[in-house]
């Protein structure tokens, strides 16, 4: 116990009182010097007592207690510390702080644990508290952590920890360790298919021995390789990227993963890239004016990225009339120049109920042939002409078109019907009013005109009269080819027994012939958020498909799954680790990847330089965990508090109150006493 004495006033009056009561005993003593009379010295002890009585001096005596000296711990559990074995150092590092303060009574210590976010990184300086007991008692703080701390201030003033405090780091993990990381500079939204757009990165090398050697690079395209290259470190490297076909492209670069190093995770990058094109180029000819040519016309030149080019035969050139040629306003038609010169600028070629009439020579229709090998695209719509000797089919087209013309055409009233295939097929799959069985009757109108053919190859997607091929797809090396054996679609757009969909079956054909992705037969997609990743997969195939799916750290984990009748299949796994997921179905390779973003991953490195300064200014220490664990030393008064294996902590000599005292210096007896003896004094000297 520690006991300490003080005296305190507590007027009975107000001071003014007792300052006029003091003023006449001053007076007293003057007239005592200057005036000679007798007991002016009683009269001024007389009022000095009343004055003392009434100020009610007593002695204060307080008994308190010392409190022990408080240590603040702050104890980092942002997601930077679970790299390596940061999180068991920091753990055994609050362990022995624990023990060496159970050992003793003049200590105590408070825990803080600080977790951040990956996104907002670690904030210890804005979230701290200290009451102000807590102030008074505290002889030091220690920070276990990796320093990956992101409200550093400059200076503890303005902070919620005293200025005089020394502030120690007890920092874990290896300091020594160095780590690679890609950082993508800049990436492309989008790109147009087949420009070049470019793609810049830097590989940042940090505290690695091997400084200037270059790093071994992969970029991949959908989980398939598409570069390889040498790149130097710590510089900007631009590389062009091509982007074939339309649809988002998920990109992934990889840098060589070096020894000892952190982490592998930051060695990756993902970025995805819409191929877009710059305008659509269609060159829709037409045999002879019809009905349905307006809607192919139509439909076309409603899409805003489609250049449309039509002709149509609009009279044959051995046709005569007597009509003058000066006097007809029609132009000739350029077929050298369509189909010779600028045959590979078109991204489709539409025949539009065209059969041989002498416009175009064999070797232009052979040309289209190698334009379709080459990745081109053609369409054929058959009319009547298609059964006829002057059909397409005995031409050298004949060689890609699917469907083999029987030489009759049928008028009898059909309802197209979706087949097995086209109810899984994207082109056909969930049109509006279809038949969602293949003997179903659909909620469209009739046709009433097909060519009767038989198919050679290719998918049949619809049918019509006697369940006759009606809408044919076929893949021919490099390009695709479509046909429809009739020339009354356009009886759906004027709403003929309720039309049908016209406009969306178009649109999803002529974009599955210039390869929209979203219409592909076999595809695969991956996206990962919340620790899920969601897999779907499109396929023509009713049998079950096997996935494997590698993660990270290299774990396979397989799995199956099974199409609906629309060829639909998905499925949802959990994906808690870090990095980049490879999922594999024998024919697709795609990626996605469980980011690590913001200032948490930025940089792993276990570094003490950012808290190096503040830590200085309180005359602490820095210690590194992997090497020792700081004995903890409290210092009185002035000295050094921070030695080579030991953590100092200044006394702040805080005591508790238990209890006080106060006992009057005047009590009442005292005060009447004193009162009558100096009456008396008076008395007595005045009466001599």
């Amino acid at each position: 116990m520690i006991s300490s004495y003080g005296i305190e006033w507590q007027p009975l009056v107000p001071m003014w009182m007792i300052y006029i009561i003091i003023g006449f005993a001053l007076t007293s003593l003057l007239s005592l010097f200057f005036l000679k009379s007798k007991g002016g010295e009683f009269r001024a002890i007389f009022l000095a007592i009343i004055a003392v009585f009434l100020a009610n001096p007593s002695l204060h005596k307080e008994v308190s207690e010392a409190l022990p000296e408080l240590v603040l711990a702050i104890v980092d559990n942002s997601p930077s510390m679970d790299y390596g074995k940061r999180k068991s150092q920091a753990a055994n590092a609050l362990t022995s702080l624990h023990e060496q303060v159970n050992q003793r009574s003049d200590l105590i210590l408070k825990t803080i644990q600080i977790n951040g976010d990956a996104e907002n990184g670690t904030k210890l300086f804005d979230e701290i508290y200290l009451t102000a007991e807590e102030k008074e008692r505290l002889a030091g703080i220690v920070i276990i952590s990796d320093g990956q701390i992101h409200d550093i201030p400059k200076a503890l003033e303005g902070t919620q920890f005293p200025q005089d405090i020394p502030l120690h780091l007890f920092l874990a993990g290896d300091p020594d360790k160095g780590d690679r990381r890609i950082v993508i500079e800049q990436a492309p939204a989008f790109g147009i298919i087949d420009q070049k757009t470019e793609l810049s990165f830097k590989i940042i090398d940090e505290n690695i021995n091997e400084i200037g050697v270059p790093a071994a690079i992969t970029l991949r395209k959908n989980g398939n390789t598409v570069a390889e290259f040498q790149a130097p470190i710590n510089q900007t490297i631009t590389h062009e990227l091509t982007l074939e076909n339309r649809g988002e492209a998920i990109f992934d670069i990889t840098a060589e993963v070096l020894d000892e190093e952190i982490t592998p995770i930051n060695n990756q990058a993902v970025f995805s890239a819409n191929g877009v094109r710059d305008r659509l180029k269609v060159l829709l000819i037409s045999g002879e004016p019809h009905p349905g040519e307006r809607a192919w016309r139509n439909i076309l030149k409603e899409d805003p990225s489609v250049d449309l080019i039509h002709f149509t035969i609009l009279r044959h050139p051995t046709k005569q009339d007597g009509t003058p040629i000066r006097e007809l306003s029609l132009i000739a038609f350029p077929i050298h120049e369509l189909f010779e010169v600028k045959l590979a600028d078109f991204d489709l070629i539409i025949f539009d109920q065209y059969q041989r009439q002498g416009f175009l020579p064999s070797h232009y229709l052979t040309n289209i042939v190698r334009y379709v090998k080459q990745g081109g695209a053609l369409l054929e719509v058959g009319g009547p002409g298609y059964a006829s000797p002057a059909s397409l089919y005995n031409t050298s087209l004949g060689s890609i078109l699917p469907a083999e013309p029987l030489g009759k055409v049928s008028e009898q009233a059909f309802h197209p019907l979706i087949t097995q295939l086209g109810l899984r097929h994207p082109v056909t799959a969930r049109l509006p009013k279809a038949n969602l069985l293949p003997d179903e009757k659909p909620r469209w109108g009739r046709w009433f005109r097909q060519v009767e053919t038989d198919t050679l190859g290719g998918s049949t997607l619809m049918t019509g009269n006697n369940l006759l091929p009606l809408l044919i797809l076929d893949h021919y090396e490099e390009g695709r080819v479509a046909q429809i054996t009739s020339d009354h679609i356009w009886l759906w757009g004027r709403n003929i027994e309720g039309g049908g969909p016209q406009t969306e079956l178009i649109r999803r054909l002529v974009h599955w012939l210039m390869k929209e992705p979203e219409l592909e037969e076999e595809t695969l997609k991956a996206q990962l958020r919340d620790q899920q990743l969601s897999i779907t997969r499109q396929t023509m195939s009713e049998d079950e498909i096997n996935l494997t799916i590698t993660s990270p750290s290299g774990e396979i984990t397989e799995t199956a799954l099974q199409a609906d009748t629309h060829g639909h299949a998905s499925t949802r796994i959990e994906a808690t680790e870090p990095g980049l997921y490879t999922i594999n179905d024998g024919l697709n390779t795609v990626v996605a990847q469980q980011a690590l973003s913001g200032p948490e991953h930025e940089r792993v490195r276990t570094d003490p330089i950012p808290l190096a300064p503040i830590i200085e200014a309180s005359n602490g220490g820095i210690y590194t965990l992997k090497d020792l664990s700081p004995k903890l030393r409290l210092v009185r008064g002035k000295g050094s508090l921070a030695g080579k294996e030991w953590a100092g902590l200044l006394s702040q000599k805080a005591e508790k109150l238990v209890g006080s005292t106060r006992t009057p210096l005047l009590p009442p007896w005292a005060f009447l006493s004193l009162l009558l003896m100096t009456a008396f004094g008076a008395w007595y000297r005045e009466g001599r």
